[in-house]
């Protein structure tokens, strides 16, 4: 199963990007937006949720269960069988029918909300396949039938799995597609108000972002880190780090943090986010220079993103990062 990809958006008004994944939204409009913005965030932030979803833990579930049956039709079934299934909470799925409650409301986001519409049975259609495999583990019903159930479960999650792929790559590209054109605006919005600490903090966010987009684009986990293109994932890297550079240096500037009232423990938990986030990425340089590929055991856990020199845990600092950006104030 191919892994669904990693990146990071916000939310509109504050920061926002999108490709693949999203990973925190703003729960709150902005003080001083309008009613009509506000509508606005509340419409997108439920899109937000919709992906987190998505990307977050209906992602875990099926790299859980793809790893351990494998991709093709007929699931591979080992010898001495022993496994978890795991399961999404009532609670966590509750975002698809928040996000779909907002496809005919206004403003109208004319690429998202047909891909929604769209998206809502399909991924219905795979929590329920889910739900039936996780009662059937859970129970130990291949014990009672020799996995005849088993397999006729795993072909329908493979049916249902790409079914969702599909659509779900519309609903990515939907996304990234606001997110650029938004992010744009808020940059110059910060720019032309003077917000030099907040421009300079979304500014290494967006930048960040690209870098791992980047290592998206050529396909690169951790999996195959050392196929990495220095050349082109340097270019990037070397951006997001001058970034980081301004934004320490200007949130040192006490005179600064008073005049944007900023919160000054927020923005300073941020910038140790931020930084955290930049020393991940190197790591995946060092790595690279020594030609030290991720071991087998790192690679059959269940904790990726926390092993150093991997784009997991690149993404996994970046989305922490993101918390921290929005919890500034």
């Amino acid at each position: 199963m191919r892994k669904l990809s990693f990146v990071i958006a916000i939310m509109l008004g504050a920061m926002l990007s999108a490709c693949s994944a999203i990973t925190s939204s703003v729960d709150q409009a902005p003080a001083g937006v309008t009613s009509g913005e506000s509508k606005e965030i509340d419409k997108y932030n439920a899109y937000v949720g919709l992906n987190n979803l998505m990307t977050g833990r209906i992602n875990e579930v099926l790299i859980h269960y793809f790893e351990k049956f494998g991709v093709d039709t007929q699931p591979v079934i080992e010898k001495n069988f022993s496994f978890i299934m795991l399961g999404v909470a009532e609670t966590e799925r509750e975002v698809v029918d928040k996000a779909n409650g907002y496809t005919a409301s206004q403003p109208a986001f004319a690429n998202a909300d047909p891909v929604v519409m769209k998206l809502t049975p399909v991924i219905k259609d795979l929590l329920s396949v889910l739900d039936d495999m996780k009662a059937y583990y859970d129970t130990r019903g291949y014990v009672d039938d020799d996995f005849a159930k088993g397999k006729q479960l795993h072909t329908k999650l493979v049916s249902a799995n790409l079914a969702y792929e599909a659509v779900a790559k519309q609903y990515f590209t939907a996304l990234q597609q606001m997110g650029n054109e938004q992010r744009l605006a808020d940059l110059q919005k910060l720019k032309d108000s003077d917000q030099q600490i907040r421009y300079n903090a979304l500014k290494f966010m967006i930048d960040a972002e690209a870098t791992v987009i980047e290592m998206d684009a050529q396909g690169i986990t951790a999996h195959n880190v050392l196929q990495l293109d220095m050349t082109k994932f340097k270019a990037k890297y070397d951006i997001m780090t001058a970034d980081l550079s301004a934004l320490m240096t200007i949130s040192k500037d006490k005179k600064r943090i008073q005049k944007e009232g900023i919160n000054s423990f927020s923005i300073e938990n941020y910038v140790n986010s931020a930084t955290e986030a930049k020393a991940a990425a190197s790591k995946i340089i060092e790595r690279i220079n020594k030609k030290e590929p991720v071991s087998d055991s790192d690679l059959n856990g269940q904790f990726l993103n926390t092993t150093d020199g991997t784009p997991e845990n690149f993404s996994y600092q970046l989305s922490k990062a993101v918390e921290r950006y929005n919890e500034m104030n």
